[in-house]
């Protein structure tokens, strides 16, 4: 949302309404004072009259421009709001993938010692095995040897 054209318009009718008004307000002053010095002057009746009604002009021009300006700050605030509630919603969120990031984290280190220590049981394993598959013949030889004397 662009703020800048809209600021930009702003402006420029504030702007207007300033550079407008001074040059009403001072004929109005001048009529004021040629009317209520010569009331029966009908010519001064309607300039005064006239000024009048302009400054009454641009007096709504700058009410309704302060209301326009009113109402985008409220819309502007009513963004930011969302916006800002969103932003919390998405920093939670954040906050909750990185511990779960973390967690794959250690979940992989852990998968890691778990195979280190499966290949270390297994080492064991086997040379124990080895072992009693050595320590089996060379009972079996024995035995044969002690048969075979004993016969």
């Amino acid at each position: 949302m662009s703020l800048e054209p809209q600021a930009q318009s702003y402006l420029e009718k504030l702007n207007n309404s300033s550079q407008t008004f001074v040059s009403v307000l001072d004929d109005f002053k001048k009529y004021y004072v040629f009317y209520n010095k010569n009331p029966e002057v009908d010519e001064f009746q309607q300039y005064f009259e006239n000024s009048k009604s302009q400054l009454q002009t641009i007096n709504k021009d700058v009410l309704e421009t302060s209301k326009s300006i009113e109402q985008s700050i409220e819309k502007l605030d009513d963004e930011l709001i969302r916006l800002n509630a969103q932003l919390e919603s998405e920093k939670k969120l954040k906050t909750e993938l990185t511990a779960l990031t973390g967690n794959l984290g250690n979940t992989t280190n852990g998968a890691i010692t778990m195979n280190q220590d499966a290949t270390e049981e297994y080492t064991a394993l086997y040379y124990k095995n080895v072992e009693i598959f050595m320590g089996s013949i060379i009972l079996i030889g024995l035995m044969a040897t002690l048969h075979k004397s004993s016969k």
